[in-house]
């Protein structure tokens, strides 16, 4: 008790005795002053760059900053040049790899004396990073009423899309370059007096944060806007067809005006004005049989992914071997050589009211559409067709 006693009036002793500025003694270099620090600090993240921004509040003596990264083996100094009210400071720090940084800034004023340190971390992005970026997908783009129109597949903003950029040329032979806002869900985008057969590029535009200073691109692609050129290539596409005044069988019976047939198909007539409607066909009835009959169309077509189609009336008892078909060239082939065809359908019965050949087209070329069969057995047996389509698709 005496011991514990005896300390404690040591300390009374000591305290009474010290100066109230000894402390002084333990600091070297004197007192440490500390100017105003780099305020708020952010971080825009860029393309192999990013820009840093700060507010100056206090301390209208600050006549410099000093910026480090990668653990204090880069900086820089850069000028501050104060207002009377408070400053925002931005500034590029360029030449980066892509990754994550963290950032110190340090700020002195006229004196020499330092700001204590303000960090931030972020990202730098480059072409890793735009590499890795997808297309925004549409459903579909097509053409209506002259224009060509593009509905887009809903999307998550969060994402970072923030637009696409599409490139067009109208009817008028003008070229567009337009960047059009995205819009997360609904978007319909119309180009106005779109030139038929031509194809559109289009990219998408990205922000990876939203403080970005740089936007980021897909790759450019290049596609067709679906239309029907049925009209643009086929001449007497149907609904209904029309029959060559110069080559009639009757009231009912003829040729198809504007197609050509060869002797198989045409002996019993390949157009049928059946309740008053005309219509393509090909048949026997009790005066058969044909082999490989022949009605088609030729034609030259751009580069392209088509499609070949016919709406089918209706078919009398069970249909022999007759195919819808495109190929390249002058001729059909037979049906013995349908595999060569460029595309192929074949027709069955009342059940295949719509046939369709896709083909594709990797140059511009001579193409020739329609119809192939052989009809034998049963011995009455007929397709009608009410009209066919040629569809670009892209």
């Amino acid at each position: 008790m005496r011991i514990l006693s005896y300390l404690l009036l040591c300390c009374l002793v000591f305290s009474a005795c010290s100066k109230p500025d000894d402390y002084k003694k333990y600091i070297t270099g004197g007192e440490i002053l500390y100017t105003g620090k780099a305020d708020s600090l952010q971080i825009h993240p860029g393309r192999n760059r990013i820009q840093l921004s700060w507010l100056l509040i206090s301390d209208p003596k600050i006549n410099k900053s000093k910026i480090y990264w990668n653990n204090r083996l880069d900086s820089l100094i850069i000028d501050i040049k104060r207002t009377s009210g408070v400053d925002t400071i931005r500034y590029f720090v360029s030449n980066l790899e892509e990754r994550a940084y963290t950032f110190e800034v340090f700020n002195y004023d006229r004196d020499g004396n330092s700001s204590v340190r303000s960090e931030v971390t972020g990202f730098v992005y480059g072409h890793l990073y735009e590499d890795a970026l997808l297309s925004r997908a549409f459903s579909s783009a097509e053409m209506k009423e002259g224009n060509a129109v593009i509905n887009w597949v809903n999307i998550d903003t969060t994402g970072g899309i923030t637009g696409m950029q599409l490139q067009y040329t109208s009817a008028d032979q003008v070229n567009h370059d337009t960047i059009i806002r995205a819009i997360p869900e609904g978007q319909v985008t119309v180009l106005p007096n779109y030139l038929s057969m031509s194809s559109f590029r289009y990219r998408t535009l990205y922000l990876p944060d939203k403080r970005a200073v740089d936007t980021f691109y897909t790759a450019f692609e290049t596609k067709a806007v679906k239309e029907d050129i049925t009209r643009t290539y086929i001449r007497n596409a149907g609904s209904p067809f029309l029959r060559d005044d110069n080559q009639s069988h009757g009231d009912r019976f003829g040729q198809l005006k504007d197609w050509q047939s060869n002797s198989e198909a045409a002996k019993n007539g390949t157009y049928d004005n059946i309740g008053g409607t005309g219509r393509l066909t090909l048949w026997i009835w009790g005066n058969g049989p044909i082999t490989n009959g022949k009605i088609y169309q030729t034609f030259t077509l751009p580069a392209g992914d088509y499609r070949f189609e016919a709406d089918i009336s209706n078919v009398d008892n069970t249909l022999q071997n007759t195919w819808l078909l495109v190929a390249a060239g002058n001729q059909l082939p037979d049906v013995e050589q349908v595999s060569t065809a460029l595309g192929s359908a074949k027709l069955t019965d009342n059940n295949n009211k719509y046939a369709s050949a896709g083909f594709s087209l990797t140059a511009t070329t001579t193409v020739t559409v329609g119809f192939t069969g052989t009809l034998s057995d049963p011995g009455e047996q007929t397709i009608r067709v009410n009209k066919v389509l040629l569809i670009r698709d892209k």
